[in-house]
């Protein structure tokens, strides 16, 4: 017997929470919503035009995700990072990356290989103007989940797309704080990444974990920069 029609619409519409989601974490990302801020549901709510559903799923996640910390009877706010959390989140990504690109030297397919360079490729397509830090850091996280995806290590993907938004983060703050940084390092991105393509392509475990864990200390470098503890200022002595 034929089932029913349910007229719940196409399977590829996006649940609400999703939506949610992700413009919350582009806010967040981008610094619209600045690290420290508190966020207020009910005012969330009202100005997404939603309910507080959609609303409080999408923090949960974001809390996993490492860029909202929510806080027993206080709320959710902005997540904030200082020298400690960024090298304790650089040495993971130092040891995740170190496993992600010696499983593909192993794993990766030619259709892995060439969703690497396809995204190289749109690199290589921007001009000057429009290599901006929130572009190019979306190439970079892009580039960077594809390189896990070609591991074929599950639960080591999964571990990633627990750290990636925060790096999102640190990448666009950073890139946008320094315009050093971006007429030095914007135009090199992509012959940095044409290396990892390449050590994976010849199988090169050796040479790949070298060019990683150097890629990434070049990272910590640059966003240590930005992303340092506030000297608070000394007290100063009560006069006698």
């Amino acid at each position: 017997m034929a089932l029913k029609p349910l007229g719940l619409g196409l399977a590829s519409r996006r649940v609400l929470s999703d939506v949610v989601t992700d413009d919350l974490r582009d806010a967040i990302i981008s610094h619209d919503l600045e690290p420290g801020r508190r966020i207020a549901e009910d005012e969330l709510a009202l100005q997404m035009g939603v309910s507080r559903g959609p609303i409080r799923e999408a923090l949960m996640r974001l809390d996993r995700e490492g860029l909202v910390t929510i806080e027993r009877h206080k709320g959710a706010r902005v997540a904030s990072w200082n020298d400690t959390d960024i090298q304790e989140i650089y040495s993971m990504r130092s040891a995740l990356e170190v496993l992600a690109i010696e499983w593909a030297c192993k794993n990766a397919t030619t259709s892995d290989i060439k969703a690497m360079e396809e995204i190289l490729e749109t690199y290589n397509k921007l001009t000057e103007k429009q290599r901006t830090p929130r572009e190019v850091s979306r190439l970079d996280l892009e580039f960077h989940t594809a390189l896990f995806a070609s591991a074929h290590h599950e639960r080591l993907f999964k571990t990633w797309e627990v750290l990636r938004s925060q790096i999102h983060a640190f990448l666009v703050y950073t890139w946008s704080q320094d315009g050093k940084i971006n007429k030095v390092f914007l135009p090199k991105w992509g012959p940095d990444h044409e290396v990892f393509v390449e050590v994976i392509r010849k199988k090169q475990i050796d040479k790949a974990k070298t060019v990683v864990l150097e890629h990434v200390e070049r990272g910590l470098a640059r966003v240590a920069t930005h992303f340092v503890e506030e000297v608070k200022p000394k007290k100063k002595a009560p006069k006698r």
